[in-house]
């Protein structure tokens, strides 16, 4: 049978050897005592990239977060939503800014810094209103389908309230029809004059 290896690996001490390094040496004697070698937790993931139930984290540095960057982000950047809208807006407004600045006889160097500064800042607010506008546009469009879903639903309870009352019409004509057949004696209504 084999052995459990899982108390040979926990009870081994470290700088000690197995039970069956010992076989092999018997008589000699000698061993190690060190600190115990304590089992590594079932839930350390391999790597230590992710804190789950004692693992530890690696840290982030720019350097890793320098090699995120692809260069098909900037390829492909005028295809997120909103930048085409604010670059549109921030080019031109922030050359009209470094214009005025260089027209009202300010160095180069500071209409170049006003018109760099204007386009960061125009960039930014006009990238916040536009992905506001779109949350709005958003909510609208979900509030219209729950309107719609709403008349659906009340159009499909009218209909099916019609549908009933229709067929409980029906029944009751039936049913005064099956009556006055069965009431009906030749008897009954006939006169000779």
């Amino acid at each position: 049978m084999a052995d459990d290896t899982r108390e040979a690996s926990m009870a081994t001490p470290i700088g000690t050897k197995s039970h069956d390094q010992d076989a092999g040496e018997a008589g000699k004697g000698t061993k190690d005592i060190g600190p115990i070698r304590r089992p590594q937790s079932a839930n350390v993931m391999p790597g230590g990239t992710q804190n789950t139930a004692g693992g530890q984290v690696k840290p982030v540095s720019a350097v890793d977060a320098a090699k995120t960057i692809k260069l098909e982000d900037f390829r492909e950047i005028h295809k997120k939503p909103c930048v085409r809208d604010t670059f549109l807006t921030s080019i031109p407004s922030s050359l009209a800014i470094g214009a005025v600045w260089a027209v009202l006889g300010a160095p180069v160097k500071k209409a170049t810094n006003w018109a760099a500064g204007a386009f960061c800042a125009i960039s930014f607010f006009s990238y916040e209103y536009c992905q506001f506008r779109r949350g709005m546009e958003k909510d609208g469009m979900r509030r219209a389908v729950q309107v719609m879903d709403e008349k659906r639903a009340d159009r499909e309870a009218k209909m099916k309230a019609a549908r009933e009352e229709r067929r409980k019409a029906k029944e009751e004509a039936d049913r005064q029809e099956e009556e006055r057949k069965k009431s009906w004696r030749p008897w009954n209504g006939w006169k000779f004059w």
